[in-house]
């Protein structure tokens, strides 16, 4: 019986010095973002206007718009700065001004669908009521990338949620630069 004892001992300690109930090193940690820029002190309500001046036209003005402020508001718990669109804003700090410049398509064939790549060029300034010039990007370049399953790229714009998904991607990417990028000294 003692023998059974040891051995059940004997077993328990080899597998702990094996390592076999080892769970691994914890987890990385993800750094914070950045602080928000002291420039956006007193910035509590921004209006946001959207116009799209390039060619084809493909992002609509007012959904642009819409998806930059739901940005700016899903941040909103640890930025304390809120975004409306348009003629909803009252009482606005700031207008954040975005022109979309152009917007181009490269496909390249993927087994069966398409992988798209749309380029989006923007300049994008944020200005305070009294005229003082908070933050600017000029001619800003972002890319992102889509399966779908039109070859030509003209149609591919038209592909259901994709303008959205686009829409989403260029806010979250513009927000993130406004908020914690490089600022106006």
């Amino acid at each position: 019986m003692v023998e059974k004892k040891l051995l059940t001992l004997a077993a328990v300690l080899g597998i702990l010095a094996c390592g076999a109930c080892y769970f691994g090193p914890s987890p990385e940690r993800q750094p914070p973002p950045p602080p928000l820029s002291s420039v956006l002190d007193g910035i509590r309500n921004i209006r946001v206007e959207v116009a799209n001046a390039s060619p084809s036209h493909h992002l609509d003005s007012a959904a642009l718009a819409r998806k930059i402020a739901e940005a700016i508001n899903e941040q909103s718990w640890k930025t304390k700065v809120n975004a409306h669109v348009g003629k909803e804003a009252e009482g606005e700090d700031a207008v954040l001004a975005i022109t979309v410049l152009s917007e181009t398509v490269e496909s390249r064939p993927v087994g069966k669908t398409e992988r798209m790549t749309f380029h989006i060029t923007a300049s994008a300034t944020l200005t305070r009521l009294d005229g003082a010039l908070v933050w600017r990007e000029t001619e800003a370049k972002s890319w992102f990338q889509r399966n779908v399953a039109e070859e030509n790229a003209a149609e591919a714009w038209k592909q259901p949620g994709l303008e959205d998904g686009v829409d989403k991607e260029l806010s979250d990417t513009l927000v993130f630069r406004m908020f914690y990028g490089n600022h106006l000294n």
